[in-house]
């Protein structure tokens, strides 16, 4: 027992002495079952003569991941670093700890095995049959990509992309993704920033679980001079496998054709192998609370049952906001109704359907979607219900109170500020309460009411109350009073 004693003092011994004149504050590592560390440091002018060199600093990103435990954290000073491998790992963390992203740049050679025999791919990043690999504030780019190629690539894998940017640089390859997952890889991408790629944002196949929060996903404006390009936003595939996405809290647009393309650009497009080949796969999905907007077509769906698409922004889109598309059974083609409540359309009256809604001036959608009820406002309202214009108000320290009408809104006295508020598509985050341009007050739960009581000479004052949704749209209502208040109840 003494010897284990001894053995873990020099360990902490020689961590410590590895940190004394580090440039960067002092690092102490608990080392892994494996007698890896738990945490290592990389930055691109670490060098021979770094305390820790070789062992818990490193100067590559792979160097660092292959030598830290799982269960461990990758930290990433600023800098440009080239590519890296995840194989056979578990919960481990790669991320920049600067306030600026580090750029991660390159090619190298993974292997598609959704496919038999599997195909040869390039990609940035390839994270494989691993479990719980986090990428975080990385700034992902693509140089020397082509052909199939992924900016990420998680294969039978698990993990989150948070807070970063991908984008890998391919305009005009149709085999080029910005973040791809597959069999049956579960992956959460959230707050980040996905552009640049060559066809599609985000994509997912073969019994993948793929949630989709929070980010922004911009494509590319084709023309005929590109060629017959197409882009999407996110697409999920039921090949050898029906996958599951959650799509919330995304701004997604631009993917467009400036022209006449033979198929159509799309910010989602869901199940669309079924269209022409017979499987038992039905991919689930929700869609909630997105921003889809400026593409050729908002979404592109082959319905199901387990296909939602509620409480979204679609408008702006050049051809339709929404597409509903048959499948083929063996024999004949076949349609089934999209559940497509409860969205706005970009117009108080609804979408457009020459059949089913010819006054709408919204997004124009197809046969076969259910549309109604939509929303006709996105927009949260606020009405300002006490005090009324053309009242008179007069507390004495809530001992009596007067109110009756009046020539102007007069307040003597301290004053309940109470409000009326109705969400849009989004639920409401808070109310806030000026006086003139000074924040007073911020409520968070429903009524959404101030009691204003604070001295105040005889003056002109304006009210106003903001609401804010959880996605930061919001509105006001202001109301002019005259008020003054010698005494503070």
């Amino acid at each position: 027992m003494k010897t284990k004693f001894k053995i873990l003092f020099i360990l902490i011994t020689i961590g410590l002495l590895n940190g004394i004149g580090s440039s960067n504050a002092l690092e102490i590592n608990i080392l892994g079952n494996t007698g890896q560390p738990t945490v290592v440091f990389i930055d691109d002018d670490f060098n021979p003569s770094t305390p820790g060199w070789s062992y818990d600093h490193f100067d590559n990103i792979q160097d660092g991941i292959d030598n830290v435990s799982n269960y461990g954290i990758v930290n990433v000073y600023l800098g440009s670093y080239d590519v890296f491998k995840i194989q056979d790992r578990s919960n481990i963390i790669i991320k920049s700890i600067d306030t600026i992203m580090s750029v991660i740049d390159g090619n190298q050679i993974s292997f598609d095995e959704s496919v038999n025999p599997p195909v040869i791919t390039k990609c940035v990043i390839f994270v494989n049959n691993s479990i719980n690999i986090e990428l975080n504030k990385l700034n992902i780019q693509g140089s020397g990509l082509d052909g199939r190629s992924y900016a990420i690539f998680y294969n039978a894998s698990s993990g989150k992309i948070n807070n970063c940017i991908v984008s890998p640089n391919q305009k005009g390859n149709m085999n080029s993704i910005g973040v791809r997952a597959q069999c049956n890889s579960i992956l959460s991408v959230e707050n980040s920033t996905i552009q640049n790629y060559g066809k599609i944002g985000i994509y997912c196949r073969t019994g993948t679980n793929l949630n989709v929060y929070k980010n922004t996903i911009i494509g590319q404006v084709y023309t005929p001079s590109n060629g017959d390009y197409v882009s999407y936003g996110v697409e999920v595939e039921d090949i050898e496998g029906a996958s599951y996405a959650t799509i919330r809290y995304n701004d997604i647009y631009n993917h467009n054709y400036i022209g006449t393309s033979s198929w159509d650009s799309a910010g989602i497009i869901i199940d669309s192998v079924r269209n022409s080949k017979v499987t038992p796969n039905k991919c689930s999905a929700i869609v909630e609370y997105n921003s889809i907007y400026d593409n050729m077509v908002g979404l592109q769906i082959v319905p199901n049952e387990n296909i939602h698409i509620n409480f979204n922004r679609i408008f702006n889109n050049g051809d339709f906001g929404a597409v509903c598309d048959p499948y083929w059974d063996g024999t004949k083609y076949v349609y089934e109704d999209l559940d497509a409540i409860n969205n706005w359309w970009g117009d108080a009256t609804g979408p457009y359907n020459s059949n089913s809604n010819p006054d709408g001036i919204g997004n124009q959608i197809t046969n076969y979607i259910i549309f109604t009820p939509w929303v006709e406002n996105y927009l949260p309202t606020i009405t300002i219900t006490n005090p009324k214009p053309g009242f008179f108000y007069f507390n004495f320290r809530d001992w009596f109170s007067i109110k009756g009408p009046f020539i102007v809104t007069l307040i003597i006295g301290k004053n309940d500020v109470e409000t009326e508020v109705t969400k849009g598509i989004y639920d409401i985050d808070r109310v806030e309460f000026f006086i003139d341009e000074d924040l007073k007050y911020i409520d968070y739960l429903e009524p959404y009411n101030w009691v204003w009581n604070e001295l105040t000479p005889l003056f002109i004052y304006t009210i106003r109350a903001v609401v804010h949704d959880v996605n930061g749209f919001q509105t006001s209502d202001v109301i002019k009073v005259i008020k003054m208040q010698y005494l503070v109840a």
